[in-house]
C-alpha cells in the first residue's frame, strides 16, 4: 500500500516505515495502559457518571461529611449550587455567610476534577465558618494571592489527600463507569 503511495521508495524503505509507525502506535498504547490515561476511577471521563450531576454532587457532599465532618454543633452540611456551565475564571466557589458551595460542571474536564473541587470547597466550608474567619481570608487574599492563601493551600492539601478514596467509594457504588 505504501509503494502505491510513494512509488519513489523501495519496498525495503516502505516496510521500514510501516514498522516504524507500527512500533510508534505500540509505544502510545503502551503508555496509556501503563500509566498514562487509565480507565480506572481517578481518570474518569466526565461522561461516565451514570445518575444524575447533581445527584453525584451530592453523593461526594455527603461522603465529605462522613469522612471529613462536620463543623462542631452543626448538623447540616453546606448548601449546593449547581451551574451546568463553564465559567472562565473557576471551577466552584463557598459563600460564608450562605454556606452555599456552587460547582460549575461545564468546568471540569473529569469526575476527578469535579471530586477534587467538592472536597477543596468542603474545605472552606469546614474553615471559614464566621464574618471574621471570611475577612481573614479576604485579607490574606489581597495581601499574598490566591495561590498561597493559607485557607487554600490547606483546601488544595485536603481535596489532594482524599479525591482518590472518594472516587472509589463512589465508584463501588455504581455511581460512575
Amino acid at each position: 500500500m505504501l509503494l502505491a503511495l510513494f512509488p519513489s521508495l523501495s519496498e525495503k524503505e516502505c516496510i521500514a516505515i510501516w514498522c516504524a509507525c507500527a512500533a510508534l502506535w505500540l509505544l502510545w498504547v503502551l503508555s496509556d495502559w501503563l500509566g498514562g490515561k487509565s480507565k480506572g476511577p481517578a481518570s474518569s471521563s466526565i461522561q461516565a457518571v451514570r445518575v444524575p450531576k447533581v445527584v453525584f454532587a451530592r453523593e461526594v457532599i455527603r461522603w465529605c461529611m462522613q469522612h471529613l465532618g462536620l463543623p462542631k454543633g452543626k448538623k447540616a452540611g453546606p448548601r449546593l449550587l449547581l451551574r451546568y456551565y463553564r465559567h472562565r475564571k473557576v471551577m466552584g466557589t463557598y459563600q460564608q455567610r450562605s454556606k452555599t458551595i456552587t460547582l460549575y460542571w461545564g468546568s471540569h474536564a473529569s469526575l476527578k476534577e469535579v471530586v477534587n473541587t467538592l472536597i477543596h470547597e468542603y474545605q472552606h466550608f469546614l474553615d471559614i465558618r464566621t464574618n471574621q474567619e471570611d475577612k481573614a481570608y479576604d485579607k490574606e487574599l489581597k495581601q499574598i494571592g490566591y495561590q498561597d492563601n493559607s485557607y487554600e493551600k490547606r483546601a488544595r492539601q485536603v481535596a489532594d489527600r482524599w479525591e482518590k478514596a472518594c472516587l472509589q467509594e463512589l465508584a463501588q457504588k455504581g455511581l460512575m463507569k
